[in-house]
């Protein structure tokens, strides 16, 4: 019994789309890999970015808010005082 194996431009065409496809996935199975092994930042360089920022928004809403309340607040200390 005998086989003739011939490249036909289908095959040829299958094979490079497979090396390509495999060079692909390789690369990113190495991506991923690397991120896994990269250090990470410390926790409390983390932490404290984390905490910076959420003590700037509160900052700036209570300014705002108070910028807000401050015609609300002005008639209540006056009826306070006219109360007294």
């Amino acid at each position: 019994m005998e086989y003739r194996f011939s490249l036909t431009p289908r095959l040829i065409a299958l094979a490079i789309f497979s090396g390509v496809a495999m060079m692909v996935l390789l690369f990113a199975l190495g991506y991923q890999i690397g991120q896994s092994m990269a250090e990470r930042p410390a926790p409390a360089v983390v932490d404290n970015a984390a905490k910076r920022a959420r003590q700037q928004l509160t900052g700036k809403v209570n300014s705002e808010a108070a910028t807000m309340a401050a015609p609300v607040t002005e008639r209540v200390n006056a009826a306070q005082k006219a109360a007294q």
